[in-house]
């Protein structure tokens, strides 16, 4: 999915420094958008959304924890496009779409047996679905982001880690920092501690966004032609407590969504925090994905993963969601 035109390819490998580090800070949004419920899901068929993707040419996925990859169509409806097995006990988790056009999914479970640590891979014009890495099983793999080569990074909720997986599917541990870690004193969720989660490029692609669930973090990793540096605080505050997606735009505001909170916030490029929308429509949103097509630019897809509405024992409202952004997402070619 995270084609980078030439220019910017190009900046990436001459670029070998990092941005300066910005310091916090909080705003509030001037006046909220409309959010706009375009699916509504089945939540006794397990149809919870947990991450959203679009690619290059205005298509939009989401994955739905019992092994559906869907597309939403334009009209509205969705179109499933294959079903990944599930291990028993497991949920597929991120989903994204590779430079070579096919759909990678993160399956993912609260226990090593059976394992359900995977990535796996599928053709969405053939629907075959193969198992494409294996990791740790004792770790929770779940967001993605691509190199222009094919290769990509993945993280790790429970290990808080980066995985880098090349085109072969050989998975090798990219970056372990303290930073990227949970908190098992005092976890975002119920069920377990959660360190890194949604990831994202910037648009010019020399830095890797991470956000960190438990801490209300997100983190900046510089990324040149040497590779990956280290990584720093980008922004932290009780407003980004359970931070799940993340997304840029092309101005380097990250995009948010505090699956905990209810809320989708946005970090400028100083870090400045600010509450974007805090709609009633919103049931733990978990990711968001900027719109690609024609049009579309200035949309914004949210999934409504409505989990903590399910271990409450709350009535979930699993749903995809629109918002209107100012300005389009980062490029994906």
């Amino acid at each position: 999915m995270l084609k980078f035109a030439l220019d910017a390819s190009s900046l990436s490998l001459v670029m070998c420094g990092a941005l300066l580090l910005g310091l916090a800070g909080t705003a509030q949004a001037k006046s909220p958008p409309a959010v706009t419920q375009l699916v509504t899901l089945d939540p006794t068929a397990s149809e919870l959304p947990e991450s959203i993707t679009t690619d290059d040419d205005g298509h939009v996925f989401f994955s739905l924890v019992n092994g559906q990859v869907r597309e939403l169509l334009p009209n509205n409806s969705t179109l499933t496009i294959a079903t990944v097995p599930v291990p028993a006990g497991g949920s597929m988790t991120g989903i994204k779409v590779g430079p070579d056009g096919l759909i990678y999914t993160t399956t993912a479970g609260f226990s090593a047996d059976p394992p359900a640590a995977f990535v796996w891979r599928t053709d969405p014009a053939t629907g075959i679905v193969e198992q494409f890495a294996a990791l740790d099983p004792n770790g929770f793999p779940n967001d993605m982001a691509f190199e222009d080569d094919g290769s990509f990074f993945v993280t790790d909720s429970f290990l808080g880690i980066l995985y880098h997986i090349d085109g072969n599917g050989t998975a090798t541990v990219a970056v372990s920092d303290p930073l990227l870690r949970g908190n098992p004193a005092d976890p975002g969720f119920p069920t377990h501690d959660f360190g890194a989660n949604g990831i994202a490029w910037d648009h010019t692609k020399q830095n890797l966004y991470v956000g960190v669930t438990d801490f209300g973090r997100i983190v900046r990793i510089p990324y040149s032609c040497w590779g990956l540096g280290k990584p720093k605080v980008f922004a932290e505050s009780p407003q980004l407590r359970g931070i799940d997606g993340i997304a840029l735009d092309r101005s380097g505001t990250v995009y948010a969504a505090i699956n905990t909170q209810n809320l989708i916030a946005t970090v400028d490029r100083k870090g400045r925090i600010s509450v974007y929308t805090q709609s009633s429509l919103f049931d733990s949103p978990s990711a968001i994905a900027f719109g690609t097509a024609h049009g579309d630019r200035k949309t914004a897809y949210i999934t409504n993963f409505a989990i903590s509405s399910v271990l409450s024992g709350l009535t979930p409202h699993p749903a995809i969601l629109a918002m209107p952004v100012p300005v389009p997402g980062a490029d994906l070619d």
